[in-house]
């Protein structure tokens, strides 16, 4: 995903999509994934979910390979939302600290994103999403031996339907984050001229930052607690946000995008965490997939939306536009959340 995230939009951009073109593409990715995501978030919870972890790496796999034929709609199936809440169900279940290990398994994740975010320098677009075929192989025969205990359950109530109609703040999140975030290689080039190959260092020294605070994150919230480690960060990200579409080079607005993708994202097993403590371990499967749906559909219009701005030549307004929507989620997220931090 490191090497993606710089060349999925650069790759369409040279299979001859416009910069619309490419955001309505990236949305409909982000719709598909986010329906799919839900529907086997709810059919792991009735039967077990090592099963469709496997479904959903094995659909990535199939993708990708026919993105490298050159076949841009397959796009929409290369995202494992599926695979994501399914996994930290399954995590939740075997950890005896949910905290450090979700922040181990986020900072290895980064690690190997900051060896992807290298690739785009020394290998092609069509080179990198045939190893994308290649990876997902391997993360899939990863999971294959893992032991799971929960077998399923065939109620499908939501006992925790108030805790999780709570985190409706990600959806707020999701619009914003859609905006701009999948656009990003692609608003680099467009403002300053800068190749994938030029950009792709940035984006390898952002994850690697990114590796190391995750975990650190974790280390905070044992201090500050949980909401005000997630509420304090974000807030610094958001304030850089507003600044990055103002840099007047490339090298400033590197260290801004460095500085904001860190503190906006390295709590995320600290919020992960805190979601699945909330929530009933027969629920988890669904809980987590209603939450990720709430993100992802506003998630899928964003990109759209900033894909006709920057078309239009405005590459600045879609940044703005995030930090508003930033600030209204976190300051919605303190209220609700503020009385369980001792969770």
């Amino acid at each position: 995903m490191g090497s993606n995230s710089i060349i999925i939009s650069l790759y369409l951009l040279s299979l001859g999509l416009s910069a619309l073109e490419i955001g309505e593409l990236l949305s409909l990715g982000v719709l598909v994934g986010s329906f799919i995501s839900l529907i086997l978030s709810f059919l792991g919870d009735l039967y077990g979910r090592k099963k469709f972890v496997i479904i959903s790496r094995l659909a990535s796999t199939v993708s990708f390979f026919f993105l490298f034929l050159g076949i841009p709609i397959a796009y929409i199936f290369s995202l494992t939302w599926g695979a994501g809440g399914l996994l930290f169900s399954l995590l939740a279940e075997k950890s005896e600290n949910l905290d450090k290990s979700l922040g181990l398994r986020q900072s290895l994740t980064i690690l190997f994103s900051v060896i992807g975010s290298l690739f785009p320098i020394f290998i092609e677009y069509k080179g990198i999403l045939l190893l994308d075929v290649l990876i997902n192989l391997i993360a899939l025969l990863l999971v294959l031996p893992v032991r799971e205990k929960f077998k399923g359950s065939k109620k499908l109530k939501i006992s925790s339907v108030k805790v999780v109609s709570k985190f409706s703040t990600e959806a707020i999140i999701g619009l914003g984050a859609g905006l701009v975030i999948p656009l990003m290689s692609l608003w680099f080039y467009l403002k300053f001229g800068v190749t994938g190959a030029e950009m792709s260092p940035v984006f390898a020294i952002s994850e690697l930052t990114l590796a190391f605070s995750s975990y650190g994150s974790v280390l905070l919230a044992e201090r500050l607690g949980r909401v005000k480690t997630i509420v304090y960060t974000h807030s610094l990200a958001i304030v850089l946000l507003f600044l990055l579409p103002l840099s007047p080079d490339f090298l400033i607005a590197s260290l801004i995008f460095v500085s904001r993708n860190v503190l906006m994202n390295m709590t995320s097993p600290v919020f992960e965490s805190f979601l699945l403590r909330l929530i009933p371990e027969e629920e988890r499967g669904r809980a987590n997939g209603i939450v990720n749906f709430m993100e992802s559909i506003p998630r899928a219009i964003g990109p759209s939306i900033g894909g006709y701005f920057f078309n239009e030549g405005n590459l600045i307004l879609p940044f703005f536009i995030t930090g508003f929507l930033y600030s209204f989620a976190t300051i919605l997220f303190f209220i609700w959340f503020k009385r369980e931090e001792h969770l």
